[in-house]
């Protein structure tokens, strides 16, 4: 039979440790968010940035074009203005829209890195704990 005393000190041992486990658990993923929040402010960042440059683009070639139109001798010119000016607007935005794209893929892959390799992490120290608990019993 083992002494009370030493019972109990294991067992408070083993609710110290569990606590400090937790604390150090509760940190990782509070850092774990933070560099995820930050990943996501930084891209949103860059995807602003990005989309303010192809809609001011789009507006200066429009004002561009209008200006030439107004200006065209004939409806054939005009025309023909017209239809450059959607042609670049298209290949523009289809260009721009696949910049915006990469940037939102990046951007999620940098912000659920760093939870998923915690959450991995964790998830690895819980089954060790399981197979040594499995072990000792």
């Amino acid at each position: 039979m083992t002494d009370p005393t030493e019972h109990m000190e294991k067992v408070t041992q083993g609710m110290i440790q569990a606590c400090d486990d937790v604390h150090t658990n509760c940190s990782k993923s509070v850092d774990a968010l933070v560099e995820a929040g930050t990943a996501v402010s930084k891209g949103c960042e860059e995807f602003g940035r990005n989309w303010g440059s192809l809609v001011q683009k789009s507006l200066a070639n429009a004002l561009s074009t209008s200006k030439t139109m107004m200006s065209a001798r004939s409806f054939k010119e005009v025309s023909d203005l017209q239809t450059e000016f959607m042609k670049e607007f298209f290949d523009s935005w289809m260009a721009g829209a696949g910049r915006l794209s990469e940037i939102s893929s990046r951007v999620t892959q940098q912000a659920f890195e760093p939870v998923a390799k915690h959450a991995n992490e964790t998830i690895s120290k819980v089954a060790e704990k399981a197979q040594q608990a499995t072990r000792a019993a």
